[in-house]
């Protein structure tokens, strides 16, 4: 059996209207030991501050779809609802063309 992860999914957040400057300060330690902990698991590949609004993106290689959902739902903000997750979609590779 293959050690390589089942699923890689884009998972899109924005900060809950609710949240304010003085919420994310009293998380943001925990936030980013949390995403250091997953970033060396493998589970986080990819992140992304997102330019259209507060909020970010990350590209999550997991068992599971339901594995990724399962585990983004640790991060301290989602937990404590300072962070609304838009989506998880599933990704598969694009084959593009080549020279």
């Amino acid at each position: 059996m293959s050690d390589q992860p089942k699923a890689t999914v884009l998972a899109t957040f924005a900060a809950a209207p609710q949240a304010t400057d003085a919420d994310f300060a009293t998380v943001i330690d925990a936030e980013l030991a949390r995403a250091k902990e997953l970033v060396d698991q493998g589970v986080i590949v990819h992140g992304y501050h997102r330019t259209d609004l507060v909020g970010a993106a990350l590209i999550v290689d997991a068992e599971t779809v339901e594995a990724a959902r399962a585990v983004l739902a640790t991060l301290p903000a989602v937990a404590a609802g300072l962070v609304e997750t838009e989506s998880i979609m599933p990704l598969i590779p694009l084959q593009l063309p080549q020279d």
